[in-house]
């Protein structure tokens, strides 16, 4: 799902909170934002450094909609990345570095090594976002995206830990050892240590030398390294590609257009440059106008490259935000057949269908089959429980209608309204959704039985 903060209708979930795109804004506290092609090609390079790594658990990345530079390795293979360290790294063998830095971190253990208070406030917090799955998903308003989950900084600053110099000597020498091993050059990672001791010199300490000490020795034997290492280790081409994707599209979304317009004018016409300044045409204009002005930048660009899932996706997104849901229908199957399979896109598709004039019963039938998929995978997803019991209504089943309200509004810790739905959820016809508001009722008492006692 792409990055949206264009309209001032609700975009985010915090606390069970609606925050408007203004208010995201000006926040403080910066929120967990989801992109399906950033997070992919992010945890493609990931699943390489693990298995050099020898770490056997899945990697998984949280992007922070926030412009400080900074990373950071937590718990169960999890890595945050700060939006600005991408925006800031100047190509994909400096990002590369870094992550190979924070794998280093999980191989070494490091994590286990913090305090007991620290790792028990730490599993509680991340265990939420997986819950939440901190992915973007739609409110009631077709015209509108939540991209947040809530808690991102504070979490974030709780599980974090400073790390000691000796285990940024390790990270480093594991980092070193994983790039050499895939032929992938150290260069990178020296040229970022670089950029953070400049802006150290400058006074200002970047939040990753808060959190990973920075010495001169450091960068010496990366460098070091660096000359001992082949000339010929190169970043396979690919990945360079996507790292200026993803590095435009999040330009795109979050920086103002004038920033967007420096860093790629109008005489750049590659693929990314033409990427990010059609998002940010979309995102500047609210307007029927620059929408559809953005939707024929986006036609050449698919044109040019047919059949790229994630400008299907956007293509679907931006038809869906401007109200021409019929047409978006086609954009985001094809997306989803060319492997974008994300409950992001899911949620989009389901709901788009749901919001379809007179839908018809195969199309319903269609969202609730994506909006099962989504809850089976994450049963906290509360958005798409509410989504698949408006299906439900609209095919005027209600006993299956309200096991999906009552499921819902358990999730958001509404109990009178979960037994209320969950009462007439226990006439559903499909047992699965029966069997849950049965069991929502039995959790109910015994809540009630425990408050009494």
């Amino acid at each position: 799902m792409s990055l949206l903060f264009i309209f001032s209708t609700p975009l985010f979930h915090v606390n069970n909170t609606i925050v408007y795109a203004d208010q995201a804004s000006r926040s403080a506290e910066p929120q967990f934002i989801s992109d399906d092609e950033t997070e992919a090609a992010l945890e493609t390079w990931l699943k390489e450094l693990f298995i050099v790594a020898g770490i056997h658990i899945p990697p998984k990345v949280f992007l922070l909609n926030s412009m400080e530079l900074n990373a950071g390795a937590t718990f169960g293979g999890i890595i945050i990345v700060y939006a600005g360290l991408i925006i800031k790294c100047k190509d994909a063998s400096q990002l590369l570095g870094v992550l190979a830095h924070e794998t280093g971190h999980i191989a070494g253990g490091h994590m286990a090594k913090a305090s007991a208070a620290v790792t028990e406030s730490s599993v509680p917090a991340f265990a939420s976002i997986l819950l939440g799955s901190a992915a973007t998903i739609l409110t009631g308003n077709p015209g509108a995206l939540m991209a947040g989950l809530a808690g991102g900084a504070q979490i974030f600053e709780r599980s974090l830990l400073r790390h000691s110099r000796e285990q940024e000597d390790s990270a480093d020498a594991s980092a070193l050892r994983y790039l050499n091993a895939k032929h992938w050059p150290v260069k990178g990672l020296a040229d970022f240590l670089d950029m953070l001791g400049n802006h150290y010199t400058t006074g200002h300490e970047d939040p990753y030398v808060q959190s990973h000490p920075l010495s001169p020795e450091r960068k010496a034997k990366v460098r070091l390294f660096q000359k001992e290492q082949p000339a010929s280790y190169k970043v396979p081409d690919a990945y360079e590609q996507q790292f200026k994707r993803i590095k435009a599209k999040l330009f795109g979304f979050l920086k103002k257009q004038n920033e967007v317009l420096r860093e790629y004018p109008k005489s750049d016409k590659s693929i990314a440059a033409r990427y990010a300044r059609l998002i940010a045409d979309y995102n500047k204009g609210k307007s029927h106008k620059k929408a559809h002005i953005a939707l024929k930048k986006l036609d050449r660009l698919l044109r040019e490259v047919p059949g790229d899932p994630y400008f299907l996706e956007l293509k679907g997104q931006f038809c869906f935000e401007t109200g021409q849901i019929a047409k978006a229908l086609p954009y985001l199957r094809q997306s989803m057949i060319k492997g974008v399979k994300s409950n992001n896109i899911r949620l989009m598709l389901a709901h788009a269908l749901i919001e379809l004039p007179n839908a018809s019963s195969a199309e319903l039938h269609e969202a609730i089959e994506n909006l099962t998929k989504i809850t089976e995978k994450n049963h906290e997803a509360h958005f798409a429980w509410r989504l698949m019991g408006s299906a439900y209504g609209k095919l005027n089943e209600t006993g299956n209608a309200a096991a999906c309200l009552a499921e819902e509004a358990w999730i958001l810790e509404k109990p009178d309204l979960a037994v209320m739905q969950a009462k007439k959820g226990k006439t559903a016809t499909n047992p699965v959704l029966a069997k849950r508001s049965g069991d929502i009722l039995q959790q109910a008492g015994l809540a009630d039985k425990d408050k009494k006692q």
